[in-house]
């Protein structure tokens, strides 16, 4: 009796580790990105992209928040910072554009490059203390 019901168990257990088995391997895999859309390369280095434009508190070295708002284009998983003094557009431009916009989601096609370096440097004095990062200037906002 006792080896039925050994049996009977083992038998079970194989079951619901089958089912639990399929059920995931059949499972679609759903993108949890909207909106996003691949990077179109267009000339020298610079890309047409459909991107979310976010603001995000000026955070210090020590972690402290401040007042000062910055811009991001965010991509997949990350934000690139929107360095202004090397875009082609100001960061009123910007502004002006988005507050046409009347979504929560402020999605922007911009004409942008990629780059790596000093994000709080505008001119060649490397002495003050910068971030270093990611960043994309602004080439032109197309729509």
């Amino acid at each position: 009796m006792k080896k039925v019901q050994l049996t009977y168990s083992l038998c079970i257990v194989t079951c619901i580790i089958c089912l639990f088995t399929y059920s995931c391997s059949s499972q679609k895999k759903v993108s949890m990105v909207k909106n996003k859309t691949k990077d179109i390369a267009s000339n020298n280095g610079k890309y047409i992209v459909s991107a979310p434009v976010v603001r995000k508190d000026f955070v210090k070295k020590n972690g402290e928040p401040t007042t000062q708002k910055e811009f991001y284009v965010r991509r997949s998983i990350q934000d690139y910072y929107i360095k202004f003094c090397e875009s082609n557009i100001s960061r009123e431009d910007l502004e002006n554009h988005l507050s046409t916009m009347d979504t929560e989601i402020k999605i922007v096609t911009l004409e942008i490059e990629y780059l790596d370096g000093h994000l709080d440097i505008c001119d060649d004095n490397l002495e003050q203390q910068s971030r270093i990062g990611a960043y994309v200037i602004i080439h032109r906002i197309i729509k």
